[in-house]
């Protein structure tokens, strides 16, 4: 194997083992979650299962009605939350497609919303203006983001809020994170290949590779005190013509 070789395969193995970091993190409070619709889908089954014991009449059948249409929505949220977990786990081999950088965010956002719960921070998505296409990995793209988006949320003070925001922009895709974050990872920032990181670092290493090997860049800016900004640009997708 190459010199080239070596380096890009490790550069996957880390950054596969940080997307799995981030997981593990995440797994307890999504599992957290995920009880709440089982529990009321379990509470409904059983009141509904008493009024097959009732007399026909009066109002049985709306209330089994009722009964039934929880117990769905409630399945519903609960596969909902089971497909966006499923989706994270996906790893694909190394190749391009186009998709919508904001509706990608978007899911990240809702997979990071019971961590958010637990750790007292408030998320804020504003809506974007509409699509914003790409072209790159979607898997490993997803994995940088996901991993940079939770090591902000644990710097972020608690009953603090955290703001994302996706558009384009000079031709250009913008992911904005924005908040009271105390400082942005030296290990986000071009020129810094420490040998001696931690684990969050290495993952925030790989994860800025990812980035410029789709030709984006991360920069970063302080506003106030404990008020950094953090833009992720991404080259948009050339425009489909016909």
């Amino acid at each position: 194997m190459t010199d080239k070789g070596a380096s890009r395969a490790l550069d996957s193995d880390q950054r596969l083992a940080a997307h799995l970091r981030a997981l593990s993190r995440l797994a307890p409070t999504t599992a957290h979650d995920m009880r709440t619709p089982l529990h009321t889908a379990v509470l409904y089954i059983e009141l509904l299962r008493n009024t097959l014991a009732e007399p026909a009449g009066g109002d049985v059948k709306e209330r089994q009605g009722r009964y039934v249409e929880v117990i769905g929505s409630e399945l519903q949220r609960l596969e909902g939350m089971l497909d966006s977990i499923l989706e994270q786990l996906r790893v694909s081999e190394d190749s391009a497609e186009r998709f919508d950088l904001a509706q990608t965010v978007r899911d990240l956002g809702t997979l990071l919303l019971p961590y958010c719960r637990r750790g007292r921070v408030g998320l804020h998505q504003a809506p974007p203006d509409g699509p914003v296409h790409i072209e790159g990995n979607k898997d490993s793209l997803k994995q940088a983001l996901l991993h940079i988006l939770i090591t902000s949320v644990e710097a972020i003070p608690a009953d603090s809020e955290l703001s994302i925001s996706v558009y384009a922009e000079n031709g250009g895709a913008v992911v904005r994170v924005a908040g009271a974050l105390p400082a942005i990872p030296s290990a986000l920032l071009p020129g810094n290949e420490g040998a001696t990181d931690t684990e969050t670092e290495r993952g925030l290493r790989a994860a800025r590779r990812v980035v410029e090997r789709h030709g984006g860049t991360i920069n970063a800016r302080s506003g106030a005190p404990d008020a950094a900004t953090l833009e992720i640009h991404l080259p948009l997708a050339v425009a489909k013509i016909g």
